[in-house]
Order: C-alpha cells, then sequence, then structure tokens
C-alpha cells in the first residue's frame, strides 16, 4: 500500500502497553474503555516464547497412564515481565508479547496499522529496535509510537497541561506546553535503583505495616484497592503532617442506650391504635419500615397480614396533616455513622481464589438413561410438580417443611412410581453405570469395560473455588502512606514544571494538573499533593507583586504630547506586549526575527500558545496551582474515570495519523504523513525514519 493510502477505523489496532498490564483495542470507531487486558509477560520455553504457563501432568485414558501438556492461564510461575519501571528490560520477550498481542487480535498483517503507546523511558535505540521488528518480521503496513504524554493530551484535549502519571513502579511528571513536550522528570525509574515509585511502592508499605497478621502481597493489594485504604488529608500543623482518628470512650457510650431505649417507646403508639390482636407484630414491622425508611416487604409478606397493612396504610394517607409530635419526639435517634478517616478499626473483605484438587464425578450416564425413559420420567415430573403445587396451595404457611410434604405427595398421587424414582437419584453413581453401556452395545461386554472408562472420568482436576475472609485493620490503612514518598513525587512535580526554560509557559502548566494511570486510583492521594503544592510551594498574587514594577511592562512609551501618558486604569493581560505604540523600528526588528521561526514551524509569536515574545513572566514562582477540568461529553468514561486517558488519547491520535480527513490543504497532509512511519518511507530512511516519523516529541 502507497503512503498515501489511508484505514478505516475499524482495522487500526491500539496497544498500550504497561509494567503489568497491556490495553489493547482493534478498532477506534468509538471511543470506547479497552476491551482487552492483557498481562505484560512471556514464558520461555527453549528458544521461543510462549504467551502462557505450561507444565504436563498425566492422563488415565482407557486404563493407561499418558502425558499431556495444559497451559494454565492465571499462572505466573516462571513468568518473564519485559517491561520494568517503564525501561524495556527485555526486548525479545517485548518483541514476541507485541507479536502475541497482534496474533491474538487479528489474523492478518497487511492491512492493520499500529498504534503503539511509549513510555518516556524508552530510549531512540528501543523505538528503531521495534521498528525494525515490525517492518522486517511482519507485513504491517505502518507504525506510530506516540509518547504517553502526548497521548493524555489527544484525550483530554488541553493544549497546555502538566501530565503526572502514577503508574505500578514509576512516576512521570510531563508538561506538555502547546502540544510538544518541554520537559520531563520521572521517579523511581532507574533500571538500576532498587527504590521503587507509584503503586508498588505503597503496597509494599502496607505489606510490611501488616506483617505481623501475616498479609500477603496479594491481600496488601485488595486492601490498597479496597474503600477503608485511603491517604489523610494534608495538615500543616501536624507533626506527621496528618491526624490519626483517635478512639475517644465517650463517643461509644451513646450508642449502647440509644439500642436499648427505643424498643417501648416505639411499641407505645402503635399499641394505642384500635387495629385488633395483631398490632404487636404489625407494629414490629412498622419499626423496621420507620427505621430504615424503607418498606421491608419480605417481612410483610411471610406475617401472612398484607391486607391488614395495607389498610392501614391507606387510613394513615387519608388523615391529613403530620404525625403526631409525641410519636416524632419518642422516635429512636439513629446513631451517626462516622466516616472511614475518623475509625480507628475497619473490615475488609479479602477475596481468595484457590485451586482444588478435585475428582470430576461422571455426569453423563444419569442423562442418557432420562433419555431412554423420557416419556415415563416425563409424567413422573409433572406429576410431582402437579402434586408439591398442591401442597404449596393447601399448607402456605408452613413453607420450610418440604422434607414432610414431600413423602405424602409421594402417597396421594402414586406411591409406587414416585418412591421408585426418588430411590436411585443419590445412588447414580454406582448402579446406573452398566445401564448406560448397555444401551450402546451388549449387556455383557459393556459391564466389563466399564470399569477402565469411568476411570478415565476421574482423573484429578484443579477446580477455582472463591474463599471469602473479614480481615479487621486497624491505623495501618492510614500510616502506609509514606510522607517520604509523597514528597518525592511533589518535588518532582515542582521542578519539571519550574525547569521549563521560558517562563511564560509556567503559569498554564500550572493550572492544568492532571492525574492519570491506575496509581492515582488512591483514596486521597490527588488531593494530598494537590494540598502539599498549594502549602509549599504557592504564593498569593498580592504577595507576588510586590517583586514586579507598579507600571505594567506592556504600557506604551510615553511621548511629548501625553497622549500615551500612563495612567492607573489598566484592564489588559499582565505582562503581554501590545503592538500598538511601539516602536516600529523596534516592532519590524522583532517580526523579523520572528518570520525566521515561523519557516521552522513554531507558533506564532504573540499568540495564545507561544506567549509574549520579548516580555518574560517575572513571578519565578506559581500564584495558582489547579487540577484541570475533565471532559463530560464522554458518559462512559466519566463513569468509569480518566485514569486511562492516555488510551483514549491513542484512539484520538489513530484517527488523525492513519484514517482520512477532508479539508486538508497541503501543510496537513504533510503533518499527517510524518506522524507515521509507513513502510515505503521505512525502505527509504530504515529504522532511523521512525526518529522523525513519530509523536515522541
Amino acid at each position: 500500500m502507497s503512503s498515501s493510502g489511508k484505514w478505516r477505523e475499524e482495522q487500526i489496532l491500539i496497544i498500550c502497553p504497561g509494567s503489568q498490564t497491556t490495553l489493547a483495542q482493534l478498532g477506534c470507531s468509538e471511543l470506547t474503555l479497552p476491551t482487552h487486558r492483557i498481562p505484560t509477560r512471556m514464558f520461555k520455553d527453549g528458544d521461543e516464547w510462549r504467551p502462557y504457563h505450561t507444565y504436563s501432568r498425566k492422563k488415565i485414558v482407557n486404563g493407561a497412564e499418558e502425558e499431556e501438556w495444559v497451559e494454565d492461564v492465571d499462572s505466573d510461575e516462571g513468568a518473564v515481565y519485559p517491561i520494568r519501571a517503564g525501561h524495556i528490560v527485555h526486548m525479545d520477550a517485548f518483541l514476541a508479547f507485541l507479536d502475541h498481542v497482534h496474533g491474538l487480535l487479528t489474523t492478518t498483517y497487511h492491512n492493520t496499522p499500529i498504534m503503539l503507546m511509549a513510555s518516556p523511558q524508552w530510549t531512540r535505540p528501543d523505538a528503531e529496535a521495534i521498528a525494525r521488528y515490525v517492518f522486517e518480521k511482519t507485513r504491517t503496513p505502518a507504525l506510530c509510537i506516540i509518547h504517553s504524554g502526548i497521548a493524555t493530551q489527544y484525550g483530554l484535549k488541553w493544549p497546555n497541561m502538566t501530565v503526572i502519571d502514577i503508574g505500578y513502579q514509576k512516576v512521570d511528571v510531563t508538561a506538555i506546553h502547546d502540544g510538544r513536550v518541554v520537559n520531563h522528570i520521572d521517579v523511581g525509574a532507574s533500571a538500576a535503583d532498587d527504590q521503587l515509585s507509584g503503586g508498588e511502592a505503597f503496597t509494599q508499605r502496607l505489606q510490611k505495616l501488616l506483617a505481623s497478621q501475616n498479609f500477603t502481597h496479594d491481600m496488601a493489594e485488595q486492601l490498597k484497592k479496597s474503600t477503608i485504604c485511603e491517604v489523610l488529608p494534608y495538615v500543616a500543623t501536624a507533626d506527621s503532617l496528618f491526624e490519626l482518628p483517635v478512639l475517644s470512650p465517650a463517643a461509644a457510650l451513646p450508642s449502647a442506650p440509644s439500642a436499648t431505649k427505643p424498643l417501648a417507646p416505639v411499641a407505645a403508639p402503635e399499641t394505642s391504635k384500635p387495629e385488633g390482636p395483631t398490632n404487636d407484630e404489625e407494629g414490629s414491622d412498622e419499626k423496621k419500615s420507620e427505621d430504615d425508611g424503607v418498606l421491608d416487604v419480605a417481612a410483610i409478606v411471610t406475617s401472612g397480614q398484607t391486607k391488614e397493612f395495607l389498610a392501614r396504610k391507606e387510613k394513615e394517607k387519608a388523615k391529613p396533616g403530620r404525625k403526631p409530635k409525641t410519636q416524632q419526639e419518642e422516635a429512636p435517634a439513629r446513631p451517626a455513622r462516622l466516616p472511614n478517616s475518623k475509625r480507628t478499626h475497619n473490615t475488609f473483605f479479602y477475596e481468595e481464589i484457590v485451586q482444588e484438587l478435585v475428582v470430576p464425578e461422571p455426569k453423563q450416564p444419569p442423562k442418557e438413561v432420562t433419555q431412554e425413559n423420557g416419556p415415563a420420567g416425563a409424567d413422573t415430573d409433572q406429576k410431582l410438580s402437579e402434586s408439591t403445587a398442591t401442597t404449596d396451595t393447601a399448607a402456605p404457611a408452613a413453607p420450610t417443611a418440604e422434607g414432610s410434604t414431600a413423602p405424602d405427595v409421594a402417597m396421594t398421587d402414586n406411591a409406587a412410581a414416585a418412591e421408585v424414582k426418588e430411590e436411585p437419584k443419590p445412588e447414580e453413581p454406582k448402579p446406573e453405570e452398566p445401564q448406560v453401556l448397555a444401551t450402546n452395545g451388549d449387556a455383557s461386554k459393556p459391564d466389563e469395560d466399564a470399569a477402565p472408562k469411568d476411570s478415565s472420568n476421574d482423573t484429578p482436576e484443579y477446580r477455582a473455588k472463591r474463599v471469602k475472609k473479614d480481615i479487621e485493620v486497624g491505623l495501618e490503612r492510614f500510616t502506609f502512606a509514606d510522607r517520604s514518598e509523597i514528597d518525592r513525587i511533589v518535588t518532582a512535580i515542582y521542578r519539571t514544571v519550574q525547569g521549563i526554560d521560558d517562563m511564560y509557559m509556567r503559569p498554564p502548566c500550572w493550572d492544568n494538573i492532571v492525574f492519570v494511570g491506575n496509581g492515582s486510583r488512591l483514596r486521597g492521594l490527588k488531593e494530598n499533593i494537590l494540598a502539599t503544592l498549594h502549602a509549599r510551594h504557592i504564593i498569593s498574587p498580592s504577595t507576588a507583586t510586590m517583586f514586579t514594577s507598579e507600571l505594567p511592562s506592556n504600557m506604551a512609551t510615553p511621548t511629548g504630547t501625553g497622549a500615551q501618558t500612563p495612567t492607573s486604569s489598566f484592564n489588559g493581560a499582565p505582562h503581554q506586549l501590545q503592538s500598538g505604540g511601539v516602536n516600529p523600528l523596534l516592532q519590524a526588528a522583532t517580526t523579523a526575527s520572528l518570520n525566521q521561526h515561523q519557516a521552522l514551524g513554531t507558533p506564532q509569536a504573540g499568540s495564545e500558545a507561544a506567549g509574549p515574545a520579548s516580555h518574560h513572566f517575572h513571578s519565578q514562582t506559581p500564584t495558582s496551582i489547579k487540577l484541570a477540568a475533565m471532559p463530560s461529553y464522554l458518559s462512559e468514561w466519566t463513569k468509569a474515570g480518566f485514569e486511562e486517558s492516555m488510551f483514549l488519547g491513542a484512539q484520538v491520535a489513530a484517527r488523525i495519523a492513519f484514517c482520512l480527513h477532508s479539508n486538508m490543504d497541503t501543510q496537513s497532509i504533510e503533518a499527517q504523513r510524518t506522524m507515521s512511519l509507513s513502510r515505503v518511507d521505512y525502505n527509504e530512511l530504515g529504522p532511523k525514519g521512525i526518529r522523525t516519523h513519530s509523536m515522541l516529541s
């Protein structure tokens, strides 16, 4: 396919690899959440790589043991993770993983362009090795590698922003201005450094604190993702910079009498109503419904007094006015439920998947027997259903007496037939095995062969069983947020934005901060980081004016006529250069120098994208730090959260890079061509062409 050829949206393959999980999807016609989440790991098998762990086991077939190979999709035994803290540490395994993802989602190479998201830690040799493998080992028509920060910017559609990507073992802080990366700093991303950052650092800290309770890594990970684990708000006056909840015995005392006192006063107004002898039971149902604010329909129906309850409710609706004051005053005061941040202890539910070795029971013989005796079995089932229906209608007040009603039904309808069919059911494995084999051939020979065939079904198999446990956790669910780890992230954010060379680019980056990555889903982490930035690095605008002159720098030079005399009333944007009133020679020299930069593709001077041309922003510290507003027109992403917005941006960028668009001039067509590396361009430029034909900067 030629370099000018374009593809449909459903043909594009999008891959966003991570240290633990890779997001992948075929097609970007609808901006949806990723459809596939694949573990980023491979398994070595001789000279080849396999996507799953394989092991051999023995199986009994016709009385003989045979060896078979089984793929365990969930096991990670012997797994090789090609990406660690953003760095590609095993290129061969990563290339084999890309081939596995492509083969899993597509069947052809020649018409499937690939959009691959790259971490900021990927080097130029890494990108060239990926391009060489894609174009020489496969038949992929085009490849686009996009920077993860740029992908986030495409997804959220803010031209200027600071992207804070909290990943599994690293934190990336990328400053973007006018759609290009102007600075980047990572935390814990060194391949040789054992000090990690991101979500894994919090998990290891939590596991260390709960080591006395025998917490495993999986238990700590589930606790971190639960609702009871959170980062407490930043408190500048506290010694530990956060306030832990304290157990006050006075707060627990009112809860005991509150549970015992409401019983007598609530029953008093209900028993005073002339409703008959059943007021006590109805009053108990009404108490439940009034205490919870919701009618307990199940309790009302099982009491057998539905009609009386509905009649009483109709009478209450017919009475005008509010309830009596005595009933309102004597209503039980429900104890206030403390939030999680005010509780010293709380309980979370841990779910563990255990592999049990189970011998499967033979289930096919009874099925074949029922097929032979189909009409008789159907008749008896109908009779049993009819008999049970009659007993249910006759005795509705005793629904739990199922065992006593069954023999009565068998005696009333058809005692002989019912008893014969009920007895063999618990004895299905033993007596009915020869009957099944008798249907396929002679009666004598299958009886002899029955034993080895049944033994083949008795081969043990591992089955997953979900076990749920309730575990009580104390203050460790708050203290796991190490202050030094949060300070590392805050310092990286400050140095990234303040490290931008042009100072006029810093305020837009401070006003549009975005937290992405699944590590940012930790409750309270974003709020704590933002509060720390406000407390340590922000200054008020009134304080910032003392470092600037009283007259704005963009005021025109006064002349002798007095027409341009400076006045105190000035409503324009601060620190911007006005074109009117400037020396013509100075303006001509400025525009002449800017024309040279415009030829290189830089934004026009004085625009919102490029900022002022001559005068810089005076304040060297931020005067405002804000979070960027998230888009609200994507309901699916709004419900799930924008922590994976880099995948959303990859879909948008794939549309722009690979699909055909109308109303495009020559410059736009050339810009679109340089967004991706096609096969024609690869044949001319080689692997180094990915440096200029990509979205890595």
